[in-house]
């Protein structure tokens, strides 16, 4: 394997995907639909391996002697001549955040750190990177980055960093501090129901650790800890040293997560079953197209099940696994609340029941909408697919949903939320999840709540990104991806359908044509042998949720197929 190629398990949702790039109609694609959606509900789960969590794991009793050496083995294969491991391509954070892991681990092991020199360089490039980044940071980067480097130092490895990217670094630390304080004003560090609980590696890397049975309190039915596997490793590393018993519990969770990703690695978040199996969903929702796959005979009880399966709590509200109920989000919440309404509309019968008060609890004193409690930024997609939940719920229930004066609020609220006032392209299509404009975009040109809100914005966003076609066909930040010009090509597809009144005969002449393009490229792409899926999610590092992306893909597949 190359030194820079992500760390990955077979993805048999792909090998379909290639095949279904030979269809050229939408009867001959919906087979290969109906089996990725089957297939959706026995896979164990596909994304990338991490780094920064191997190395974590590596810092625990949790490998015997001999998959220690093998796995130690495995992130030495994985730095690179430059010194660091990890992937900058779209956000140095990322690649940071896993160099610093794994010069953690190797310091705890001891063991020697490879091309030093190397690594000294590289170390400040990225955080001189880091700092002129103009999007969103990773996910607890405040927290993780300056205090993996602390910890280091107080370790005697030390890096002879600048004095910008010092100053620089004590900027993240005062911002990763405040979120401390104000999350331990409110009671909420170190709880399951915190989203710190999925950094609960943080406890370790403190100059004067919490008691660590307090951190056991987090434990989730299957033993997670915040679903993290480093956050658990974190936790039994903590209850060794301060020579504690370490619950079962935690082992056998971070020994499931291994067993289900064929011992290769561990992913940066898992199990993630609801949020996984509703955003292989959400594509088709956005689209449209879902309202054909309802009529699918095979496809209908797949959807159901998925819709049945996920959990709800007595607010109304999604998180996003049944192991951590305590910790909902408005995203989830949205997007199961639009897939319920489908499925009413498609007449299915005895499902457990959702309404738009789900999305009440989301709701600040103001009436504005957060994602997850505590957050720091905000999520315009999970608005956005508010929004969508919004529009679906009205065609399903017509007039008694429309007309009720809080679900009149809550979409005003919603609109006026997302007003995209003097916002640039980029700024108002960049979301915190996703290190591309490409993911917001999608939506933006596809909800008819948009449409009829800001239909100058639309226009204009059509133009930017007619602009931004790349001579391949393609769409993408850093050049064209797959997953990119999927969200793009569907986006367009919808905008022909519901909102070619919004464009010129001329400007809509250009999006046939671009669609057209579109298609061929992403069907050459994956006549390829390799198949590029870089990692553009953003959680703690970047990853690649393949079985999602492949989704997308069939959704643009299948929307081009209908409009040439």
């Amino acid at each position: 394997m190359s030194l820079t190629a992500p760390r990955h398990v077979p993805c048999v949702s792909l090998s379909g995907l290639q095949e279904a790039a030979r269809e050229t109609d939408v009867v001959a694609l919906r087979p290969h639909i109906r089996k990725h959606f089957q297939a959706l509900l026995t896979d164990k789960g596909d994304w990338n391996l991490s780094i920064y969590d191997l190395a974590w794991v590596l810092c625990c009793d949790f490998f015997n002697e001999a998959e220690k050496r093998r796995n130690l083995s495995e992130l030495l294969s994985l730095q690179h001549s430059d010194g660091s491991w990890g992937d900058a391509s779209y956000a140095p954070h990322s690649a940071l955040v896993d160099t610093l892991a794994a010069v953690m681990a190797l310091v705890r092991l001891r063991q020697p750190i490879p091309r030093r020199r190397e690594l000294d360089a590289r170390l400040e490039a990225l955080l001189q990177e880091c700092r002129s980044y103009p999007y969103h940071d990773t996910v607890a980067y405040e927290l993780v980055a300056p205090k993996l480097l602390q910890w280091l130092e107080r370790h005697q490895c030390v890096f002879p960093l600048s004095p910008t990217a010092r100053e620089y670094l004590g900027q993240v630390s005062q911002k990763g501090d405040m979120k401390l304080a104000k999350l331990s004003k409110l009671g909420a560090l170190f709880e399951a129901s915190s989203t710190l609980s999925y950094t609960a590696e943080l406890a370790v890397l403190l100059p004067d650790p919490p008691d660590a049975s307090v951190l056991t309190r987090m434990m989730l039915p299957n033993g997670a800890i915040g679903l993290s596997p480093s956050a658990t490793a974190a936790v039994i590393l903590l209850l060794t040293e301060q020579k504690r018993q370490v619950p079962a519990g935690l082992y056998q969770y971070l020994r499931t997560t291994f067993e289900d990703y064929q011992r290769a690695g561990f992913p940066n978040l898992h199990p993630i079953v609801t949020s996984r199996r509703l955003w292989n969903v959400r594509p088709w929702l956005v689209s449209g197209n879902i309202l054909e796959l309802v009529r699918d005979e095979t496809i209908l009880p797949v959807l159901t099940e998925i819709y049945q399966e996920t959990n709800i709590d007595e607010l109304g509200r999604v998180s996003w696994d049944t192991n951590n109920a305590d910790l909902p989000d408005l995203d989830d919440t949205a997007v199961a609340f639009a897939l319920y309404s489908v499925l009413v509309r498609a007449g299915v019968r005895g499902l457990k029941p959702m309404s738009s008060a789900g999305l009440k609890p989301f709701q600040r004193k103001n009436g504005t909408f957060f994602c997850y409690p505590y957050e720091l930024h905000p999520s315009p997609s999970a608005l956005l697919h508010s929004v969508l939940a919004m529009d679906l719920a009205e065609d399903t229930f017509g007039p008694s949903f429309s007309q009720q004066p809080d679900n009149q609020a809550m979409l005003r609220m919603l609109l006026e939320q997302l007003d995209p006032m003097e916002y640039s392209f980029d700024q108002l299509n960049h979301d915190k999840w996703h290190a591309t404009w490409t993911y917001g975009v999608q939506k933006w040109l596809s909800l008819r709540s948009i449409f009829a809100t800001y239909p100058a914005q639309v226009r204009k966003m059509v133009a930017g990104i007619l602009e931004r076609r790349t001579a391949q066909g393609g769409w993408g930040l850093m050049g064209p991806t797959l997953e990119e010009t999927a969200y793009v090509t569907s986006g367009l597809v919808s905008l022909v359908k519901y909102g070619s009144h919004l464009v010129s005969p001329e400007e809509l002449r250009e999006v046939h044509g671009a669609l057209a393009r579109a298609r061929r490229y992403m069907v050459e792409e994956l006549q390829q042998e390799d198949v590029q899926l870089p990692a553009l999610w953003i959680s703690k590092n970047m990853y690649t949720p393949r079985f999602q992306i492949v989704s997308a893909v069939l959704d643009a597949l299948y929307g081009t197929a209908k409009v040439r």
